[in-house]
C-alpha cells in the first residue's frame, strides 16, 4: 500500500471524473479539495489488505478507482460476501457504530481510495455543515441500498422470492 499526492490524484482522475461517485454526489468543490487534501490516498494492488476484521474502526473509505473484496470469516474460511466499487464506500457503518471492522477489505486489482478519518469527518461538519450533511445523506442511501441487498440474500436462501 502506497500513499498518493492529491496532485497526481487529481491529474489522473479528473474533478468531474470525482464529483460522479456517489459518495460525493452534489458536494461543492472546495469541500472536496478539503477532503481529498485533509484524507489519505491510498494505492493498492490486487490482494493487499486496506484492514483486517478486528482493526479500530477509526475512519472509512471512499473507492476512487479499482474494487476492494469484503470478506466474513465463517467456520475458519474467509468467505467472500460483497465487493465494493468506484464510488462506494467501506467501513462507515463501523465508524459510526463504534465497533471493530466486521471483515477484512483486500484489493481485487489495482485500487485506490480516499480514506476519511472520524477526526477529519469532525472537521467537515465544522467547517462545511452543508456539505456535511448532502454526504450523510449519500453515505445513508449507500447504505440503505446495502441493507435491502442483504433483506434480499436473506429472503432468497429462506425461499423467499422478490416480486
Amino acid at each position: 500500500m502506497k500513499t498518493l499526492d492529491v496532485d497526481f490524484v487529481l491529474e489522473w482522475l479528473s474533478r468531474a471524473c470525482l464529483h460522479e461517485l456517489s459518495t460525493f454526489g452534489a458536494l461543492s468543490e472546495e469541500c472536496l479539495c478539503f477532503l481529498l487534501t485533509n484524507g489519505r490516498l491510498l494505492q493498492l494492488h490486487r490482494g493487499d489488505l486496506l484492514y483486517r476484521a478486528g482493526d479500530a474502526a477509526d475512519g472509512f473509505y471512499v473507492v476512487l478507482q479499482g474494487e476492494l473484496g469484503f470478506y466474513k470469516q465463517s467456520e475458519g474460511l474467509d468467505v467472500l460476501t460483497r465487493h465494493f466499487g468506484r464510488g462506494e464506500q467501506v467501513g462507515f457503518d463501523g465508524m459510526i457504530g463504534l465497533h471493530p471492522r466486521s471483515g477484512t477489505a483486500v484489493a481485487r486489482g489495482d485500487v485506490v481510495v480516499l480514506e476519511i478519518s472520524s477526526m477529519l469527518f469532525f472537521d467537515l461538519h465544522m467547517q462545511y455543515p452543508a456539505d456535511f450533511g448532502l454526504m450523510m445523506i449519500n453515505l445513508s442511501r449507500e447504505m440503505s441500498r446495502e441493507i435491502a441487498l442483504l433483506e434480499n440474500v436473506i429472503g432468497q436462501s429462506v425461499g423467499w422470492k422478490p416480486q
